[in-house]
This record gives C-alpha cells, structure tokens and sequence, in this order.
C-alpha cells in the first residue's frame, strides 16, 4: 500500500489547515497500521470512523473559510470535497461491517487525493487566505482620467490609505 506522510510539501502555510492536515495524515496512517497489522474489526472501526470524522470536519471547517473570504474558487474546492464525502458514503458503511478491502480501498483513494489536494488545491486556498488575512489592498481608479497620484488606494476592508506613507 502506498504510504503517505505530511511535510512541507503538502503545507498550505495556514497554520490551522496544516494542523488539521497533520491530524488527518496521522489517522490515515493509523488506518494503514491497522490494516497491515489485520486488527480486530472493532479497532478498525474505531481507527476509520475518526479518519472520517477529522476528514469531514476539516472539510466543514475549510469552507466556512473560504465563505468567510469570499474564495473565488470555492465551488470547484468543494467539489473535490464533496467527491471525498460520496467516497468515505460509499466505504465507510463497509468497513463498519468488518470489510478489510474496503479499508485498504479508502486507505488507498485517500492517500492519492490528499497527496495531489493539499500539493494544488489547498495550496491555492493557503495563498489567498494569507493575501486576505493580510489585507492586501485593491487598486481603484480609472485609466485616462486622474494621474496616478491622485488615485483613490483602497484596503480590502474598504478604508482608503496612503501608498507612498
């Protein structure tokens, strides 16, 4: 089986997604272990239902981020989110009853989509988060009309400032 363990690579530079991205790498290791290990059922339930419970959460908690920022790629982040839900719908119910391959298969789809997830997508997410939280400015005027020094700088949170002071 494919293994997979966080470092900088899959680093979004947002201390909260990467915390929980560690979280969730740790869990899908733990599943791994266990499945390598042929666990009783109810220890691979146990070790499954809390991948699936950090998984869920982190999703839920990404997109009251981007919500919160206005992310310009929110619906096409959350479709690969919603992809990971109809996945774990679809697997979860069979490793409750004790199916190692579905284990081993939801191991094995996870390992894939994070390592290409968090290297792209929540890269993307983890610039504009920053961008926001630093409230880069945006420039407001309009061409022809005003010489650029008389141009109204506008922060993202609406008050005006000074470029050059």
């Amino acid at each position: 089986m494919r293994s997979l363990e966080w470092n900088q690579s899959h680093a979004a530079f947002v201390t909260e997604i990467d915390d929980e991205h560690q979280e969730i790498f740790k869990a899908l290791s733990e599943l791994r272990e266990a499945l390598d290990a042929g666990c009783p059922v109810e220890q691979l339930r146990q070790v499954s239902r809390h991948l699936a419970a950090c998984t869920v959460a982190h999703f839920a908690h990404e997109e009251r981020l981007m919500r919160a920022a206005r992310y310009h790629a929110r619906d096409w982040h959350k479709q690969q989110h919603d992809h990971v839900r109809t996945r774990l719908a679809q697997l979860a119910p069979r490793v409750e009853h004790g199916d190692a391959e579905a284990g081993t298969e939801l191991a094995e789809y996870l390992t894939a989509w994070l390592h290409d997830h968090t290297r792209l997508t929540d890269r993307m997410l983890g610039a504009f988060l920053r961008n926001h939280r630093r409230g880069l400015c945006k420039l407001k005027f309009r061409a022809g009309t005003k010489p650029a020094d008389a141009c109204n700088w506008v922060r993202v949170s609406g008050e005006r400032f000074d470029p050059a002071g």
